[in-house]
């Protein structure tokens, strides 16, 4: 996940999406900030490579081309033992070797640049089973659709959940979809998934990844889509991050599950 960030002195201003980024211009007169470091982290609980990415922000007044930062240390431990030293494997990616994330386990991430440490720690939630994805037409024109993901929320807990469209293969990347269970909870959920500015049409696939995320991640999310959503929002700032030292960005350990349909 990619994330772009525009910051001002007084009013710091965030403009582009996490998780491979998007594109959305807010037409404000700004006023260059410090630049600031940016980490995206996740584990998963997929056995994988699980990455962090770490970039520098830029004035305002550059390009949205965040600059790698290279040389850092970096390292994940859970609450159960386990260490693992990332590796830089391209400039600013920083990767873990293959493991498993796993449910109820504390992830620490700590970061050090420049003499300066950076951490966070998320919870992976339990996981959610997703059942099934659907689609209706849309309210406005039949020919374009809206996805519906089929799930049973667990009762007696809190849960909140994330959702990345992909049409085609390609990652929509102009909205941030969560959602937490605050009116839902033991409920068996129909979600719709609205999303603007891209057609699901007939012949397309569509790929759904859900995210069982914590609430620090979902926090940081939500904030993030008020930003980009369409309607009336507060004076733009930066999503609340669970990382120290003021660094910008997220560590999300998260559960991930893929469904997939094809529009007819």
């Amino acid at each position: 996940m990619r994330i772009k960030f525009i910051y001002i002195i007084l009013c710091a201003s965030i403009t582009q999406l996490l998780f491979t980024g998007c594109e959305k211009v807010i037409d404000l007169k700004l006023n260059n900030a410090a630049p600031q470091l940016v980490i995206e982290g996740n584990v998963t609980n997929q056995s994988a490579v699980h990455t962090v990415k770490i970039s520098q922000s830029v004035p305002f007044t550059d390009s949205n081309k965040f600059p790698a930062v290279s040389g850092a240390v970096v390292t994940i431990n859970d609450d159960r033992g386990n260490f693992y030293n990332l590796t830089e494997t391209s400039p600013g990616i920083y990767s873990t070797p293959r493991f498993t994330g796993r449910t109820n386990y504390k992830y620490t991430l700590t970061v050090t640049v420049n003499g300066q440490t950076y951490t966070a720690s998320s919870v992976m939630p339990p996981f959610v089973r997703f059942d099934n994805l659907t689609y209706k037409d849309s309210f406005f024109d039949s020919n374009k659709k809206i996805m519906t993901i089929h799930y049973q929320d667990p009762p007696n807990s809190a849960n909140q959940y994330h959702y990345i469209i992909y049409i085609d293969g390609v990652q929509i990347k102009n909205n941030v979809l969560v959602n937490n269970d605050n009116f839902t909870n033991g409920r068996y959920v129909d979600e719709d998934l609205f999303q603007r500015d891209n057609d699901i049409l007939v012949g397309n696939v569509v790929t759904v990844e859900a995210q069982c995320i914590d609430n620090n991640v979902f926090t940081y999310l939500f904030s993030l889509s008020e930003q980009l959503s369409g309607g009336p929002k507060p004076t733009p700032s930066n999503p609340p991050s669970n990382l120290s030292n003021n660094a910008l960005g997220y560590f999300s350990a998260h559960t991930t599950q893929k469904l997939s349909t094809l529009i007819r």
